[in-house]
Formats: C-alpha cells, sequence, structure tokens
C-alpha cells in the first residue's frame, strides 16, 4: 500500500520550468521586427502626410498668386471707358497733372501714369528710385512689376466748381466706399469718355477738393506748344477737353464723368515670398512692403510685344523687360515701347513652408526659358504658369 501510495504520489508532481534564452531572444526578434514595422508604417504615414499638406500649401499660394497677378495685369491700360493706348497717343485726352511730368520726370517715377506698366530683372535692372530701399532684399534674377492703373471702382461726379487756386469737384455721396476717410490727400483719377486726368487731391466728404498751389499739381496743355510746367497756369482744364460739354439738345451741361483712385502697385520677389509695395490709403506716399503670398521663390514674366511698324493690335513675339525697351533713348521712347505690350506671361516658382520629405539634389526647373536650381531642402515645389491678354489695350481703344 505504501509503495502504491508512493508511486501515485511521484506521478502526479510535475517538475516546473520558465523559458530558455533562445525563446526569450526569439520573441524579442519578434517584438522588434514588429516595432519596426510599425516605425516605417508610421514614418510612411508621416511623410505622405507632410507631402500632401506641402503640396497643398503650394497650389494654394499659387493659386492665389495666379489670380492675383490675373486680376491686376488686366487693369493696365484701363482708363474708364477709353485704354491708355488711345488716349495717351492724343495727348489732348489725357494728362498727369503732377509735377514735373513735363519729361525731366525719371523714367521710373511712382508717378509716371503715362507709364502703366513697366519691368525690370533684379540684378540686371536699375531699380526706380523710390524701390532703392527694397532692391537690397530682391531675388538676384527675379523679374519686378511695376503697375499704375486706374481702380476698377468710381463714383460720379456731380458738379465741378473753381476759383483762382482750387478746383472742387463735387462726388455723389453714399458711393464710394472705397475711397480714403475724408480728410486724406492721395492720388486721383477723373475720367470720361473723352478725356482722363491724373491729380492729388484731399478729400472732404463728398467733396474732391484739387489744389493748384500745393505743389503737387501743375496744370500741363501737350496740345499747345512751350505749354509745360512753367508756361501754363493751373487753370484746371481738364485733358484740353471741357467735361462741362452742352449736349447736343441743349439743356445744362452734362459731366458725365468719374472719379478712380490712381493707384501704384510694385510686385517682386524677396525671401520670404511675393511682396507687394503701394499708396498708403490716405497719403500719396508708399507704403511699406507687405508679404503678398508666401513661399514664392521666383518670378519670370515675359511680355507679348506688337512689333508691327504700325501697331495692329496683335503678339508678334514675347520679350523680357530688358528687350522690351531696348534702342529706346528717352522717357517718352520707353512709354511707347511699353505701351506695345499687349499680354503678359508669368511664371512663378512656389515652395511649401515646411519639409515636405522631397529627395533629391539636383532638382531643377524652368521657367520660361530660365533655369532654377533650389537648395536639397526637402520643400516641395512646383511652378505655376499663365499667359494674361490685357484686355483694355486689345479690346477697349
Amino acid at each position: 500500500m505504501n509503495r502504491l501510495f508512493a508511486g501515485s504520489g511521484a506521478g502526479r508532481m510535475r517538475r516546473e520550468r520558465g523559458m530558455s534564452l533562445i525563446e526569450i531572444l526569439v520573441a524579442l526578434l519578434i517584438a522588434s521586427l514588429l516595432t519596426l514595422g510599425l516605425m516605417q508604417i508610421f514614418s510612411a504615414t508621416r511623410m505622405t502626410s507632410q507631402m500632401q499638406e506641402g503640396l497643398s500649401r503650394v497650389q494654394e499660394n499659387g493659386r492665389f498668386a495666379t489670380q492675383y497677378l490675373q486680376r491686376q495685369l488686366r487693369m493696365v491700360g484701363f482708363m474708364g471707358c477709353g485704354s491708355d493706348a488711345g488716349r495717351i497717343a492724343q495727348s489732348s485726352n489725357f494728362v498727369n497733372h503732377l509735377a514735373l511730368f513735363d519729361g525731366t520726370v525719371p523714367a521710373g517715377s511712382v508717378y509716371r501714369f503715362q507709364r502703366p506698366m513697366e519691368a525690370f530683372t533684379a540684378g540686371s535692372g536699375t531699380p526706380p528710385t523710390e524701390l532703392t530701399s527694397d532692391s537690397a532684399s530682391f531675388v538676384e534674377g527675379s523679374d519686378v512689376l511695376i503697375l499704375r492703373v486706374f481702380s476698377d471702382e468710381s463714383v460720379p461726379v456731380l458738379s465741378i466748381t473753381r476759383d483762382a487756386t482750387r478746383l472742387n469737384i463735387n462726388l455723389a455721396s453714399g458711393g464710394a466706399p472705397f475711397l480714403p476717410p475724408s480728410g486724406s490727400t492721395t492720388l486721383f483719377a477723373m475720367q470720361n469718355c473723352r478725356s482722363a486726368d491724373v491729380f492729388s487731391g484731399t478729400l472732404t466728404g463728398p467733396l474732391l477738393v484739387v489744389d493748384g498751389a500745393d505743389g503737387v499739381n501743375q496744370y500741363l496743355d501737350p496740345s499747345v506748344s512751350g505749354c509745360g510746367q512753367a508756361a501754363c497756369p493751373w487753370d484746371f482744364r481738364i485733358s484740353n477737353a471741357t467735361l462741362n460739354s452742352t449736349p447736343l439738345t441743349g439743356g445744362p451741361p452734362r459731366l458725365n464723368a468719374e472719379i478712380h483712385r490712381a493707384e501704384y502697385i510694385a510686385l517682386f520677389v524677396r525671401d520670404g515670398g511675393l511682396f507687394v509695395k503701394r499708396f498708403k490709403r490716405n497719403e500719396a506716399d508708399l507704403d511699406d512692403a507687405q508679404n503678398l503670398v508666401e513661399g514664392v521663390e521666383n518670378m519670370q514674366l515675359r511680355f507679348g510685344y506688337d512689333t508691327s511698324a504700325t501697331p495692329d493690335g496683335t503678339v508678334d513675339e514675347y520679350r523680357t523687360a530688358e528687350e522690351v525697351v531696348a534702342g529706346a533713348a528717352s522717357d517718352e521712347a520707353i512709354d511707347a515701347s511699353w505701351q506695345r505690350v499687349l499680354s503678359v506671361r508669368v511664371a512663378l516658382l512656389l515652395r511649401s513652408p515646411d519639409r515636405a520629405g522631397v529627395t533629391g539634389s539636383d532638382r531643377s526647373f524652368d521657367l520660361l526659358g530660365v533655369t532654377i536650381t533650389p537648395e536639397n531642402d526637402g520643400a516641395m515645389r512646383q511652378v505655376y504658369e499663365t499667359t494674361i491678354a490685357l484686355r483694355n489695350r486689345l479690346f477697349n481703344s
């Protein structure tokens, strides 16, 4: 009985054992492989997210930049119901009353509204004086675009009165939210279907006061020989065409005139994006440059040029800014060269704000024949191109 009991007890007893070293190593290897796989999945997901975010930002900024440039360039040549090409060709139909308009004004003057558009290449072209303080930060080889345009918004002129030194323009009240606050002195343009003028004025409620004795405005009549800054008095004739004309049917004079803001817009690329510099809202002075679109690394422009001896409104070739003015020896000749431009091609190189996991150290981009090779910083980059017709010169001449 004792042997049987002892034997049965021995059969029920088990010897406890732990994991061997090999089993631990295998488990660690499997866990490491799983962890490495999860890390690879996380890294790939993160990189995909960064690339999508970078592409999204580049596309958003590229779309905004091209739309902004399209909107501004389409205003080139706009002078109400007439274009600059038609009015400036007949000098009595357009007069810039700002000081020093009589040919002594520098080619790049902020006030040279008889040249609604011009451009130059940073690093190879001499910047106008109003951009000298900014030019040190321009991206070398990137183009700089300058626009002098009438605003697309306007307010009707109700009446005009004048005395020895002032022109008082009564405006329709409540119809000009785009105008600066009352008391502001800035640049304005007045036009009807016969003529257009640019001058400095002070807004006082619905009254726009143009002071001919403040040293800014000058009366100039290009249709009269010798009538320049010193020879002509400020007698408030507007473009040598009387706005207060009597209708053919008789009755009181009709103005049919409107007031626009005269705007200066300079667009250039510096480190950080596409910058814009324009008149302050309240005065005829330039504001500090503002970053309009981040991530723009370069801008190239080509200008559709009418080479015909007598302009026929057809683009014959595309030129760089320097080629547009090649051979033009005077300010007036440069004006005439830019008036032959009928369309603009724009190419922008945009970069994502952050790294987007893009590899490759030899990536190059072609911008209208100019090769740009940026640094290998892992950012997403893309080129945006568009061609913009200057419709006021093509269809409103």
